[in-house]
């Protein structure tokens, strides 16, 4: 089949791979990539989702047209719509309006989970950016998250509100959004990413782990060009504590399975010290820069992804994911000695940068998945030279 992919930046690399592997034509709407290309996926000039409108969608669907696409799987909730522009016998994989509007309502969603009965953190303010007024709440660090549009959550330190109110200063009269203003939850002792699927009105987990450094990435003096990656290092999860995420999860995977799709998801939560857990956001498409691998064959993810989710979920007993750092002033090109995952049979990276057979890591870091422990002759030869680090 051929099958084009609408996503975020290197977000379905793992999949695609197994596509591609199973004899199908992969395609994406994402830049076209050396570094991608090299595994046999193919770019696809549609232009950028964000240009398209329901209104003005041409490039797109003359594409379509043209690859002779068989299934579109959409990863870009801002565009759910695409699914009633599609041409006729073309298949959609991805989100339903309802389902995509759990992320780009945050708002609206925000109030629902509460609803549910689940721990929300307190609403301490809200406003539009063009007015912006943070003297509401003056216990700092609170977080700052868009109502309904396309905009990081950030969290504001001590001392930053001045450098806030010049952020929104700078933007223009298209660049301003409603935002809300929810408390810094203090005594929190980690952070939890849940990974999902939901098919046919039901979803399974696919991958849950503890985060470090989430606070540092979504700081508004975070160093944007290196990007998020640096600061991400995953952390084990207590067995009571993946207990009480997983009865949160429940409760709201079978809220969100309602309302239909065929999609990745991710959902954030924060847990405190008396293992209260607590909502953050959810995501209703796979995460741009994607570090999890797909393991299972690229026609068993397709099955999944149209008809049960959970022949995608596997075991994750002995999975480990391992971030290695760039430690020569974080710089975002730096070459990346991809061989060394050849020679020790270690699954390679997502998100590298491919230039005349030279491999970079212009996020400043990769994230490797693996089963068990990484070899220590890679790690040793890895980090020999004190380029790289492991987190």
């Amino acid at each position: 089949m051929n099958i084009l992919f609408i996503e975020y930046a290197h977000a379905h690399f793992y999949q695609q791979r197994k596509l591609v592997a199973d004899g199908h034509n992969v395609y994406t709407t994402w830049d076209d990539w050396a570094y991608n290309r090299q595994f046999g996926i193919q770019h696809a000039d549609c232009g950028y989702w964000i240009e398209w409108t329901p209104e003005n969608y041409k490039s797109l669907t003359d594409q379509i047209t043209k690859l002779q696409i068989d299934v579109v799987i959409n990863g870009v909730p801002w565009v759910s719509w695409v699914r009633d522009i599609l041409p006729a016998g073309v298949k959609y994989l991805g989100g339903t309006k309802d389902a995509c509007e759990v992320e780009t309502n945050k708002f609206d969603t925000r109030k629902a989970v509460a609803e549910l009965g689940l721990n929300v953190a307190p609403l301490v303010g809200e406003g539009r950016t063009t007015d912006l007024d943070l003297s509401v709440y003056t216990k700092r660090p609170v977080v700052l998250k868009a109502k309904n549009s396309f905009n990081p959550a950030l969290i504001i330190g001590e001392g930053q509100d001045e450098e806030m109110v010049m952020i929104c200063n700078r933007m223009t009269a298209t660049d301003h959004y409603d935002y809300f203003l929810e408390e810094f939850l203090p005594n929190i002792k980690i952070e939890v990413e849940v990974q999902f699927m939901i098919a046919g009105g039901k979803w399974a987990v696919t991958y849950i782990g503890g985060m470090g450094g989430e606070s540092d990435r979504r700081c508004i003096t975070m160093d944007s060009d290196c990007g998020w990656m640096p600061y991400i290092k995953v952390l084990d999860l207590t067995p009571d504590v993946e207990a009480a995420v997983m009865e949160f999860a429940t409760t709201f995977l079978d809220w969100l399975a309602l309302k239909g799709g065929n999609y990745h998801g991710s959902l954030d939560v924060v847990v405190d010290e008396n293992n209260e857990v607590y909502w953050i956001e959810c995501n209703t498409r796979h995460d741009a820069y994607n570090c999890l691998p797909c393991e299972v064959s690229g026609d068993v993810y397709l099955d999944a992804l149209t008809n049960d989710p959970n022949k995608y979920a596997t075991d994750q007993t002995d999975f480990n994911l391992t971030t290695i750092v760039s430690l020569v002033n974080n710089d975002p090109l730096q070459e990346y000695p991809y061989h060394l995952h050849a020679e020790y049979g270690v699954e390679v990276p997502n998100c590298l940068m491919k230039e005349d057979d030279v491999y970079r890591s212009y996020c400043a870091a990769v994230v490797i998945p693996h089963r068990g422990e990484l070899p220590t002759g890679f790690l040793s030869r890895l980090t020999a030279t004190q380029e790289y680090g492991v987190l």
